[in-house]
């Protein structure tokens, strides 16, 4: 994973200053936040830029978010250029609008048109929608853009492609993109708004036709609005083809068999010259009546739109680093709007979670079982309906779970974690809906608490003080902090109209639990906050929040949507999310059918490689002891033992997603942005710097895997002796025992030992594997895995340096930077070097040598390279 300087973003290591403001007119200004980090501001007529900015409080931007930067500011009659690091902007002083180019003059970007401010109604009173349309020079190269959060269309690459960013139970809305230009924008806005908001409706007939003027060779997206203004389209069906005269239909949109169906739905098709020559047809079959389609054009790739449904100024902010990479840009947002902070090491473990335990008893019987046959657990989730008939609330039934305390002390002298589940809603017979009610913190006359109010969020995070942290409870699961649009729908609330901050529910709600825990529990749950929520929103990653992905359904299709939906978050700025392994909606014949066992275990194993390793089923007993031996069998062997192998290097770069604003799930595109065949894949990432990720997303066991160029080629993670040069599209074939894995030539991968929790055996040695063909370094982060002394000043915390050179066969290990309490000042590395079948697989391998290391620097030479090699 290429290293971020620090530069952009460690919150505390650099003096926040008040950012630099530069007036392009009355109605535009542009302030510097740092180097390559700028903000731009339009203002809605009568206001001045100056007044709109000074009344604006952001929610996603942090104030003291600026840092010191080298400026420089030109002006003439005609425009203002400012320089500050990667990027100058010139804006044009008659009308306001602004180009943006890299600091060798090159255009990424530049304002179409001046904003639109249409007029709207707001809570009855005269208000603005907000409007900003971008181009790129025509001729330049096709930009990919990506992020805008998690969404369910099964693509990643939004050129062009109409997204309605409106919070829903499977969708989540983070206004920052991230372009393929090297560089991300944040809109700052948080109402409900539009990526690229369609005008060419399709009119369709009463059998849902419609034709298709053809232009020019490229790829066309429809958009279809479902259930227009309603939260989602629930159980509804939809499947919209493109058929050319003579040919077969192409299908764009297909949502079938699947549940939670989003209000709207975006899919693309290709279409060549030799396409456009010939008629059209587009069909729409739905289960909703009076469903409409809209259409985006190749000549659309070049311009884009965002849009929201009220605002009083177009404010925006761009990031890009010196290096033009996606990840100095991610950073830059973090800089903006805070990091992203380290995880416990136990919440990189498995996660065992279903809908739902009923009792104390049936928790700690599920905890026993897990630690009695062997299998790897770290934490136990408790999903809802605890409250029993006490009515919907964070309080425990006190028939079915008599002692929350003792549970949780159980549970922990079985070294396993506790979560609960918690909504921002209360029964209207529970206690807490009355609070609430009298001192006027509810919405209207909803269950759902007003999270624009401090004393309101004060209020929420003290119930489950008292009901859980008190008890021990380790994290919060924050269900539902997506209330329908509807509750929140002219309502009044301490932000002023929740229509202007409704998709920033979840980012509130967040903030509550994760400020009070520092607040109260410093050494305990508030030294790495984790919580685990169903929608998100810019800068929620501060607070420790992962996203999981929804109530998703248990089919093939779900799990390639929930592949590309992670990539998207990542590429959101936001390192952190989590799935329903094998999906929230399961068949009947789950436990007996061989098709959903298949689909289970590749599920599995895409679990693996994502940030949170997480089941949870709906109605279910997702323990794997509930399938057939032999399934369980192979989950443990191949995803939960290869999770757990994997920690020491998980952790290190999960440690740079904090220290240095990296990402750990990567798009092809962080890794090789300048190769044009990664841009729309979305299906395959990399995980780390290392690994390159292809799951199985298909009954099939065969798969095409695009390998991007790298000096060296590409060795395959399960068998060794299979190496790849160069680059291009490799038929793999993986039993259900593997995953396509492949591993970067010249990486330096350590694997922990077999164990049935994430500390099990802390002395234990550690293999490190070698895989040659290139020169290559890792650092392996450590800590105390719980504290916050990784965050003091000096670190409480260690890094070993490895660096292998493979011309000379040599692996350096460089003296140990750091320490802290509790480190093994005397380690053993078992070096293997991963080549000829050795090194293959999860289970361990026979070290090429033993290195018993005490923290000075060391060198050993390696056995000379087999002759037989599989190209």
């Amino acid at each position: 994973m290429p290293a971020v300087a620090c530069l952009l973003l460690c919150a505390g290591a650099a003096a926040t200053i008040p950012p630099r403001r530069v007036e392009i007119n009355t109605g535009t200004l542009v302030e510097v936040w740092g180097s390559g980090v700028v903000r731009i501001v339009h203002a809605a007529p009568p206001a001045t830029a100056e007044q709109a900015a000074a009344a604006k409080r952001s929610l996603a931007v942090l104030p003291g978010g600026a840092r010191a930067a080298t400026v420089s500011v030109d002006t003439n009659t005609t425009a203002v250029t400012v320089r500050a690091g990667a990027l100058t902007v010139v804006g044009e002083r008659g009308t306001g609008r602004v180009a943006l180019f890299d600091a060798e003059g090159g255009e990424l970007w530049r304002e179409r048109a001046a904003p639109v401010f249409a007029a709207a109604t707001d809570m009855g009173k005269p208000a603005h929608s907000v409007e900003q349309t971008w181009e790129t020079t025509e001729g330049a190269e096709p930009q990919a853009w990506y992020g805008g959060g998690q969404f369910q269309n099964g693509f990643v690459d939004y050129a062009n492609a109409p997204v309605a960013m409106t919070q829903f139970n499977t969708e989540a809305v983070v206004p920052y993109f991230a372009s393929t230009a090297g560089f991300g924008v944040l809109w700052d806005n948080g109402a409900q708004s539009y990526l690229n908001p369609p005008t060419e409706e399709l009119r369709l007939s009463v059998f849902g036709h419609a034709p298709l003027r053809m232009g020019s060779p490229g790829r066309y997206c429809f958009h279809a609005v479902l259930c227009e203004g309603k939260y989602g389209c629930m159980l509804a069906t939809a499947k919209l083809t493109v058929t050319a005269s003579g040919q077969p239909p192409r299908t764009a949109i297909a949502w079938v068999d699947l549940a939670n169906a989003p209000s709207t739905l975006t899919g693309c098709v290709d279409l060549s010259a030799a396409d456009v020559a010939r008629a059209h047809t587009v069909r729409l079959v739905s289960s909703v009546l009076g469903a409409k389609v809209f259409v985006t054009r190749p000549e659309q790739a070049r311009v884009t739109t965002l849009r929201s449904a009220l605002g009083d100024l177009v404010d925006y902010y761009v990031t890009r680093g010196p290096g033009g990479t996606l990840d100095e840009a991610v950073a830059g947002y973090r800089q903006l709007t805070g990091s992203a902070p380290l995880y416990p090491r136990w919440a990189f473990g498995f996660w065992q979670s279903k809908e739902h335990y009923h009792t104390q008893a049936a928790v700690l019987d599920a905890a026993a079982q897990f630690r009695a046959r062997g299998i790897p657990v770290d934490a136990i989730v408790q999903d809802w309906m605890y409250w029993g008939r006490r009515g919907w609330g964070p309080h425990w039934d006190p028939q079915g779970y008599p002692d929350p305390r003792a549970m949780v002390a159980t549970l922990r002298g079985q070294n396993v974690r506790f979560m609960v589940s918690v909504w921002s809603k209360f029964g209207a017979e529970t206690d807490y809906y009355k609070e609430m009610a009298a001192a006027g913190h509810l919405l209207g006359g909803s269950p759902f608490y007003d999270v624009w109010d401090a004393g309101a969020r004060e209020l929420f995070y003290g119930y489950s003080k008292a009901s859980h942290f008190d008890a021990g409870v380790d994290a919060l699961w924050l269900d539902g902090t997506e209330p329908p649009f509807s509750v929140q729908l002219n309502q009044s609330c301490a932000a002023g109209s929740a229509n202007r901050v409704a998709n920033t529910y979840s980012l509130m709600t967040a903030t509550a639990v994760a400020d009070g825990l520092r607040r109260d529990f410093p050494a305990a749950q508030g030294a790495r906050v984790f919580s685990l929520t169903r929608s998100s929103f810019a800068g929620q990653q501060r607070t420790g929040a992962a996203l999981w992905s929804g109530d998703i359904s248990g089919s093939w299709d779900s799990l390639r949507r929930q592949v590309a939906a992670s990539l998207n978050y990542q590429l959101s700025g936001m390192p952190y999310w989590s799935q329903d392994i094998g999906g929230f909606w399961r068949p009947v014949d789950q436990y007996t059918s061989a098709a959903y066992h298949r689909l289970m275990t590749r599920w599995f194993q895409f679990g693996v490689f994502t940030p949170i390793f997480r089941v949870h089923g709906m109605a279910t007993n997702t323990e794997l002891w509930h399938y057939p031996a032999a399934v369980m069998e192979n989950v443990v062997a191949s995803a939960i033992n290869l999770r757990y192998r994997l920690l020491p290097y998980t952790y290190s770069g999960f440690a740079a997603v904090g220290r240095a604003g990296a990402t750990m799930q990567r798009h092809l595109a962080f890794d090789f942005m300048h190769d044009s065949a990664v841009r729309r894949i979305a299906d395959q990432f990399m995980w780390g710097g290392a690994l390159l990720v292809a799951p199985v997303v298909t009954p099939d066991s065969a798969r095409a895997v695009y390998l991007p160029y790298v000096p060296g080629g590409w060795v395959s993670f399960f068998n060794t002796s299979e190496v790849h040069a160069g680059a291009g599209w490799v038929d793999v074939h993986a039993s259900l025992s593997e995953i396509p894995v492949f591993v970067r030539a010249g990486s330096i991968l350590p694997l922990g030992p077999l164990v049935k929790y994430h500390d099990e055996k802390p002395s234990a040695p550690l293999e490190v594997r070698v895989h040659p063909g290139a020169d290559g370094t890792f650092a392996l982060y450590e800590d105390d895995g719980h504290s916050r002394g990784h965050l003091a000043a000096p670190s409480q915390a260690s890094t070993i340096v490895f660096r292998w050179h493979d011309a000379a066969r040599t692996l350096a290990i460089d003296a140990r930077a750091g320490a802290f309490d509790g480190m093994l000042r005397t380690r053993v590395f078992d070096v293997v070097v991963c080549e000829g079948g050795a090194g293959s697989g999860v289970a361990p391998a026979s070290a090429a040598v033993s290195v018993v290391y005490t923290g000075a620097a060391t060198a050993v030479a390696l056995p000379s390279r087999p002759d037989a090699m599989k190209t």
